[in-house]
């Protein structure tokens, strides 16, 4: 169960309103969401829609609610309502819930194989071949266990 100073999870207040399940899987998306941005995988500027991430992470609105919440906290997304947009280092003043930028990964960015070449996230939501923006192709690949070429070229479904 997290507590209130244990900063790489939800706080208690985050995840206050779920039952168990829905706060695991809250906790869990948001240390996957919070790694992705903090490693610049997902980078500064990115915009992150709710429905697409209840959709990417097959959870419901609540638990991307609580994710959110938890995320603002850090100083990692800014704005309300339906779409947020990832704040660069700069934008992350403390004073105003944020933590300052971590540093940076020695491990360097993460390389995906697909269609034979290797390239970040980023760079593959920005090829012409990606149907989806980043935040789905990343909940496709991390949370669904998609293989990265299918994540990359399957379009989204029509509603």
């Amino acid at each position: 169960m997290p507590t209130e100073s244990d900063t790489t999870r939800l706080s208690l207040s985050e995840v206050s309103g779920l039952d168990p399940k829905q706060a695991a899987q809250a906790d869990g998306m948001y240390r996957r969401l919070r790694e992705s941005i903090r490693s610049g995988e997902i980078p500064p500027g990115a915009t992150m829609d709710s429905a697409d991430l209840a959709t990417s992470y097959k959870v419901g609105g609540e638990v991307v609610r609580a994710v959110l919440k938890g995320l603002t906290r850090d100083g990692l997304i800014c704005g309300q309502g339906r779409s947020v947009t990832v704040t660069a280092p700069s934008d992350r003043r403390s004073g105003h819930g944020a933590r300052p930028a971590p540093p940076p990964r020695t491990s360097g960015p993460q390389y995906y194989p697909a269609f034979g070449e290797n390239k970040t996230l980023s760079q593959w939501a920005a090829d012409p071949r990606c149907r989806v923006k980043l935040v789905r192709l990343s909940g496709r690949i991390h949370a669904g266990g998609w293989d990265v070429e299918r994540a990359i070229s399957t379009p989204l479904a029509p509603k």
